[in-house]
């Protein structure tokens, strides 16, 4: 929040970087079907050299490149495109056949594979040790941060918001910006205008090692069956696009979600077992892989998958940074540069009127219809021909 002196203060109810950000998946890919993400992620991937000097810190970052690879036409088309998006922005990106493609990925099955696409430039990051960079060089550059210190209420007087209140009494300032994640819909909704979104799990299995999967190689998408891998530490990390993602009220959710559990008893092995037919077709070992650990967390969606990024309508100085949609740490880079210039009044450098705040018209976030809307988009996120990608 920016007060009178032009000062920033970040206020976090819990510790910093306990909550979504710390369980993402850390995919850092650049060129998704969401075409107005691309700049955005290009920025994350063009800053972190930079802010790891800057900062001294590092991000843990993996250039291993990414391999998308399809199985039908339909999502054959869509790679296609994501190659012609890629070359606008100057972003390395190529075809290659199924021999490369199993040399970069020994455990791939390559057989009648349509197309694979390699993204050498792609990667995957600590999303920890990414966010304490940025922590650590906000620092150095004169921001504040305070820890328990949960805002209650955005304060507004005449159609302009002039502070929030908070656990630890009010603080006034000229320009306040909600980035409260899974409970931004509920800040917002107090200051009259609830933001279009809704917290949805997202949530990945980790194989124990083992030398048949294991080591350093490319992230794979594999779009037809909507899934995701990357290396973890000798093993693989496997997202899963459930076919039907559970939603949650905001207003109901406790104020520390490591207070409660995402899953529903052991329901979430249920996906895992749905899935493992339609990706052993890539991933044979699958059957075989001691999948030990299960992490999930919140990542808040939008109906049509965009950022909600901009100013709130109807209370001048109040901003949203959030409906990140999964992708919250490849665009973290291009969120702050964008909100950064919309607070100090400068003409942001990409085009954000994809990520208005308003563009649904009026809504209700907590209705179930509204919450299923929300679902599918998750659910749909690396589905055939769309040619999208996921982080978390």
């Amino acid at each position: 929040m920016r007060q009178t002196k032009q000062s920033v203060v970040v206020l976090e109810r819990n510790e910093l970087v306990s909550a979504a950000s710390s369980l993402a998946a850390g995919l850092l890919i650049q060129v998704t079907g969401k075409k107005n993400n691309t700049p955005l992620a290009t920025l994350t991937r063009q800053t972190i050299a930079s802010l790891e000097k800057d900062s001294g810190h590092s991000t843990g970052f993996h250039e291993s490149g990414s391999l998308r690879i399809t199985d039908t036409e339909a999502s054959a088309k869509g790679l296609d495109l994501l190659i012609e998006e890629a070359k606008k922005h100057h972003i390395p990106a190529k075809l290659i056949n199924a021999h490369t493609a199993r040399k970069k990925v020994p455990w791939l099955d390559t057989s009648n594979i349509k197309k694979v696409a390699h993204f050498p430039t792609d990667g995957y990051i600590d999303p920890y040790l990414l966010s304490m960079a940025y922590i650590k060089g906000a620092r150095q550059k004169g921001a504040c941060f305070q820890t328990k210190c949960a805002v209650d209420k955005i304060l507004h007087k005449d159609g302009k918001v002039i502070g929030v209140s908070t656990s630890n009494g009010k603080l006034y300032g000229s320009t306040v910006v909600n980035a409260a994640g899974a409970w931004s819909s509920v800040l917002s909704a107090d200051a009259g205008f609830p933001l279009p979104l809704v917290p949805v799990r997202s949530h990945y299995w980790i194989a124990e090692p083992d030398p048949h999967y294991g080591g350093e190689h490319p992230i794979t998408l594999l779009h037809d069956a909507a899934a995701y891998t990357r290396p973890e530490t000798g093993g693989l990390l496997l997202g899963v696009q459930e076919t039907n993602s559970k939603t949650f009220d905001a207003r109901q959710l406790p104020h520390d979600s490591a207070s409660f559990s995402l899953a529903s008893g052991e329901a979430h092995w249920d996906t895992l077992i749905e899935a493992s037919d339609a990706i052993s077709k890539r991933f044979p070992g699958i059957h075989k892989a001691q999948f030990s650990n299960y992490l999930s967390g919140l990542s808040t969606y939008t109906p049509d998958g965009q950022l909600i990024l901009g100013e709130i309508p109807g209370v001048e100085g109040l901003f949203a940074a959030s409906g990140c949609c999964g992708s919250g740490i490849a665009l973290s880079a291009g969120i702050g540069k964008s909100i950064s210039s919309l607070m100090i009044n400068e003409d942001p450098p990409f085009n954000l009127s994809p990520f208005r705040p308003d563009r649904f018209g009026c809504i209700n976030p907590f209705s179930e219809q509204f919450r299923q809307s929300c679902a599918d988009a998750r659910s749909n996120k690396i589905r055939p021909g769309t040619g999208n990608s996921s982080s978390g």
